[in-house]
């Protein structure tokens, strides 16, 4: 297997959407990732393996609700998709996460002064 984009919206440390374009590398078999710690190298590989088997790399990444942004905004799905190829054919994998909107506190309904 052989990837050739990934995208990633509020998955990990990933507020909004995040691509890794693969295609640069051209016909390099062999790559490195590298970074500082906390540059996010490990998502690419959560990012992988949810897209292709639903659950992180990491037995550490289970529960799923450690795989969303915790800076996303509500109505921001959490997906990832994973374009790669295989024996000369193109492939498409698209997995969305659910989640439950955060609760914003405020008073409900109208405010009212009654003077009798």
């Amino acid at each position: 297997m052989k990837p050739v984009k990934l995208t990633m919206t509020a998955f990990g440390p990933y507020k909004d959407r995040e691509v890794v374009d693969f295609t640069n590398l051209e016909e390099n078999r062999l790559f490195v990732i590298s970074g500082k710690t906390g540059a996010g190298k490990t998502t690419i590989f959560d990012g992988i393996c949810f897209a292709l088997y639903g659950s992180a790399s990491g037995e550490d990444r289970q529960d799923f609700k450690m795989l969303r942004s915790d800076f996303a905004d509500d109505d921001l799905h959490t997906s990832v998709e994973l374009v790669f190829e295989l024996n000369g054919k193109q492939y498409r994998v698209l997995r969305q996460l659910g989640h439950v909107k955060k609760v914003i506190k405020r008073p409900q309904g109208k405010s009212m002064n009654s003077i009798k």
